[in-house]
């Protein structure tokens, strides 16, 4: 969805909230002032039994954040997110749908909760973490290895000593959310998830039907998708498809007429003798050596091949490869290799619901003719041979038959879940409509007109129903121009000029809200709270672009008054957004 988005003693009584009798159960929020999350939110902790089949034993501590209708009227259905990864904390990447709500402005009236609930194992709900393969000293082994097997050996041997790991599992964790529901009063929820947070919304669906009012699924992953299986063959569609985008593109064509046999060549290269690259740990500020090998490029592409504006990159990048500069591909290694999320839960997750069901039969058709191959799949099997799941059966693997009101929106060059899975998932939903974006990828930041799917969403929830649902905003969405040099060129400006910038800008009231430090004092560096970090370099002394990977194509521009920096303008080339810095 977006990734720069994003996050008791006094007693909340759920009557005074949502105008229901409170149940016996109750849970107490409290008023909590957090990074990402609006002035008005409330927190607290439910805790639910580990083995939820055994009922006794020990206990996991929920994260649970309600952001409060501030409507006079308010609705007595909530709205709920769940992230991606496996592994993602609902609570940070999921404030933005209250902003959502609250329209662009922030003076729509919100009409109701939003409930935001980290599921076991993952943001602060006693979180699978596994530090020796996260950060950015995993940016090599990301590279080599996707998860390096010595750390999964290692976090497995302590986590286990204090955890079942097989008890987390998408059921006991949608389970865990119901009961969260409950407590709450809250007779029904809306869903809205992308990439793995759309199979937490089918598990929901299926378990839970008659607590569901409506849903919307971004970047669908069916029960039975069985990743990492898929992965290559999607990956190869979407990378051919924008080879031939390219070629039908002047600009690009004229820039990069090599473009399919510069591949080739960059993987055939890497191949035989690994390259290096130098880049800047945002975090430290201090140099890093990462070596690309063949697995390391393929696997660097297909997450370029994620969102519509690092795929607009791409020719780029592999042109500047084919030349010998690696550069720009390892800081797009450096975002996907040092993520922060609980490697953990995507583990026990992943191991006993997909990875599991690979028949060995099946692989080499699966990955013939692309260019990941069978890496990722080997893997992902060496992982969960070191890891404990849960031993599940097939009916893991049913489709889930729902009637409730369902938008699904897929992408039509999505590496990851291609639309030919949204439109298995559609035909099970009776009331599902699916729509395809155009050129779209899994993720679609940078795209012109990408409101849409945000108007969409609240008009489902608005609505309640999927009859005669008005999808034609899809036509205005436009993909980003390719990119076709690295931008203006980098200006020299005093430390000083770029001290007076630093500090926290929030999006509006409620807002997300990001952290902006100078790094060797000739880089900004902006981080998000769930852990995101982007180096940008100046242009001017108010001026800002972003130093290669997810940060390219964006701009910054500060706004000063009186010599200091009043406000941020963060231009993706959709809208630009205006954050205000904090006092």
């Amino acid at each position: 969805m977006r990734r720069i988005s994003t996050f008791a003693t006094i007693t909340f009584f759920c009557a005074l909230a949502i105008g229901t009798a409170a149940p016996a159960a109750k849970l107490a929020l409290s008023p909590c002032k957090k990074p990402g999350l609006p002035d008005d939110a409330r927190c607290g902790t439910y805790e639910v039994f580990e083995n939820r089949a055994a009922g006794t034993g020990r206990k996991i501590p929920l994260r649970v954040v309600v952001i409060p209708a501030n409507a006079p009227q308010k609705l007595p259905d909530a709205v709920t997110y769940f992230a991606g990864g496996p592994g993602g904390s609902d609570v940070e990447e999921g404030s933005w749908v209250a902003q959502m709500l609250r329209g662009a402005d922030g003076k729509r009236p919100q009409t109701r909760d939003v409930l935001l609930v980290d599921l076991r194992g993952t943001g602060e709900s006693a979180p699978l973490k596994c530090p020796g393969i996260q950060g950015i000293q995993n940016v090599q082994g990301f590279l080599d290895e996707f998860v390096p097997l010595a750390g999964v050996r290692s976090c497995h041997e302590q986590l286990s000593k204090t955890r079942d790991l097989s008890q987390y599992t998408s059921a006991n964790a949608l389970d865990d959310l119901d009961e969260v529901r409950a407590a709450l009063g809250y007779e029904k929820l809306n869903l809205i998830g992308g990439s793995y947070g759309t199979r937490s919304e089918l598990v929901y669906m299926r378990r839970h039907p008659s607590r569901v009012r409506t849903a919307a699924l971004f970047g669908i992953v069916p029960n039975d998708a069985r990743t990492p299986l898929q992965f290559a063959r999607s990956a190869q569609k979407a990378l051919d498809g924008l080879i031939a985008e390219c070629a039908g593109d002047a600009a690009c064509n004229k820039a990069f007429p090599r473009l399919r046999e510069e591949v080739a060549e960059v993987l055939q290269r890497t191949g035989k003798e690994p390259a290096r690259a130098e880049l800047i740990d945002a975090g430290t500020g201090k140099s890093l050596e990462v070596r690309f090998n063949r697995d390391g490029v393929a696997q660097t592409l297909r997450y370029m091949l994620y969102g519509t504006d690092t795929a607009a990159q791409l020719p780029l990048y592999v042109h500047l490869a084919a030349q010998g500069d690696f550069r720009p591909l390892a800081e797009v290694a450096r975002n996907w290799g040092s993520g922060l999320s609980s490697d953990g839960y995507f583990l026990s997750v992943t191991c006993a619901e997909d990875v599991a069901f690979i028949r060995e039969d099946e692989i080499q058709a699966a990955v013939a003719g692309t260019f990941v191959g069978d890496f990722r799949i080997r893997q992902q099997q060496a992982a969960c041979k070191a890891w404990t799941s849960a031993k599940l059966g097939p009916d893991v693997l049913a489709p889930t038959v729902s009637d409730v009101p369902t938008l699904l929106v897929s992408g039509e060059r999505d590496p990851v879940t291609p639309s030919s899975d949204g439109e298995k998932v559609a035909r099970q939903l009776r009331r599902g409509v699916h729509v395809v974006v155009p050129d779209g990828a899994h993720g679609n930041n940078g795209m012109k007109g990408r409101e849409c799917e945000e108007e969409m969403m609240v008009k489902l929830i608005e609505s309640g129903t999927t009859e005669r649902f008005d999808t034609s905003c899809v036509a205005r969405m436009e993909r980003p121009a390719f990119a076709l040099s690295l931008g203006e060129p980098e200006a020299t400006v005093a430390a000083a000029e770029l001290d007076r910038l630093a500090g926290t800008y929030r999006a509006g009231e409620g807002g997300f809200e990001l952290r902006v430090d100078v790094i060797n004092g000739k880089r900004l560096r902006l981080s998000s709270s769930d852990g995101l970090t982007l180096l940008f370099v100046p242009t001017s002394a108010t001026t800002f672009r972003g130093d290669y990977g997810m940060a390219a194509g964006i701009a910054l521009t500060f706004r000063l008054e009186k010599g200091r920096a009043v406000a941020l303008i963060m231009d993706r080339g959709e809208k630009p957004e205006e954050l205000k810095r904090v006092p």
